[in-house]
């Protein structure tokens, strides 16, 4: 479908998975006194969880398709909810927060597939020009070896990812949402504006040391340029 080649606008998508919930968990209940609206913490918690699961579903209704990121960060939108809902221990914040990335690592382990998906995928690169090139060259098992190299820096990353999310929740988060409900979800908008200078940017290295690992192995077993690597647009 003509639909399902549009790219996601990355900046939308920060503005309404990290953002946005984070102004409203940090300062619902300032607004929402200010305004005299005597909104409950747990409505607040529901109003910024609303804009990454309204999101979720706009995305993949522009775009027709929707991905392992789009799942895992819809899964994890409605985890956070039912945390703060059930009135569950701060604890179970840090595990859910490291049980993604942490089973992304996992399965990158066990699934050779993985780096296909998140990498050496056919939307950026000519994959079947660049196979066909590295067989006629005999550089096949090159190339594997280096996928496998590029997963295991990937997987590096999310094991990484995964320690960082639990040390970070388990700092910021630590008032109980049957105590104080507003407070937690305070902590919980901290917690999402701090995980990109926190988080995100150290993991970044890593994928961009992934990349260049790529770039440079599929240049050797394949024999093509950069620009022949890449795929070309209609």
């Amino acid at each position: 479908m003509q639909h399902s080649e549009k790219k996601e606008n990355a900046f939308v998508s920060l503005l309404m998975n990290i953002v946005v919930p984070a102004l409203i968990l940090t300062k619902g209940a300032k607004w929402s006194e200010h305004f005299d609206l005597s909104l409950s913490p747990a409505v607040i918690l529901v109003g910024a969880l609303a804009f990454p699961l309204v999101y979720f579903f706009y995305d993949f209704w522009k775009r027709g398709k929707t991905n392992w990121i789009s799942v895992i960060g819809f899964a994890g939108t409605l985890l956070t909810g039912g945390i703060g809902l059930f009135r569950l221990s701060p604890f179970w914040v840090a595990v859910k927060e490291s049980a993604i990335p942490l089973s992304i690592a996992v399965v990158m382990i066990f699934s050779r597939k993985m780096i296909r998906t998140f990498l050496f995928n056919a939307s950026v690169f000519d994959v079947p020009v660049i196979e066909a090139a590295a067989r006629e060259r005999g550089k096949t098992t090159l190339l594997e070896a280096t996928l496998r190299r590029c997963s295991q820096i990937l997987t590096a990353s999310f094991l990484l990812s995964a320690l960082l999310n639990f040390s970070l929740a388990r700092f910021i988060v630590r008032t109980d949402p049957a105590v104080d409900n507003a407070v937690f979800n305070e902590e919980i908008g901290k917690m999402l504006a701090l995980s990109w200078p926190v988080i995100v940017l150290p993991c970044m290295i890593f994928i961009f040391a992934a990349l260049w690992v790529l770039l440079k192995g599929l240049e050797k077993a394949s024999g093509l340029s950069l620009e022949d690597l890449l795929k070309k647009k209609n």
